[in-house]
């Protein structure tokens, strides 16, 4: 799946310890280009925060993992970014659920 839009803010990577080792990541929010714009919070992990280079104002199409988890009887959704490449047409649906994704 896939989701375009204009970068509103990068954030600064996080980074820290758990019982699997070290992660950092960096979160970004995309605002989609539909006629209702939505405001997306995304999250680059892992190796590709280094790779994957986002700034406020890119208009971009972003491949998208979405998975929840359970913490605490509480369920929390994460959006990641694993391929991002500049937007092609901005007036299209901004949203696509084609085959891109290798899961």
């Amino acid at each position: 799946m896939y989701i375009q839009g204009k970068v509103l803010n990068v954030f600064d990577i996080q980074t820290g310890e758990s019982p699997r080792g070290s992660w950092k990541k960096r979160e970004f929010i995309l605002e989609t280009y539909a006629k209702v714009p939505k405001k997306i919070c995304m999250a680059i992990k892992g190796d590709a925060v280094d790779s994957i280079q986002v700034q406020n104002g890119d208009s971009l199409k972003v491949s998208v993992d979405i998975e929840s988890r359970e913490y605490k009887e509480k369920w929390y959704t994460e959006i990641r970014a694993w391929k991002v490449e500049p937007a092609v047409n901005t007036s299209e649906d901004p949203t696509n659920t084609s085959d891109d994704n290798p899961f």
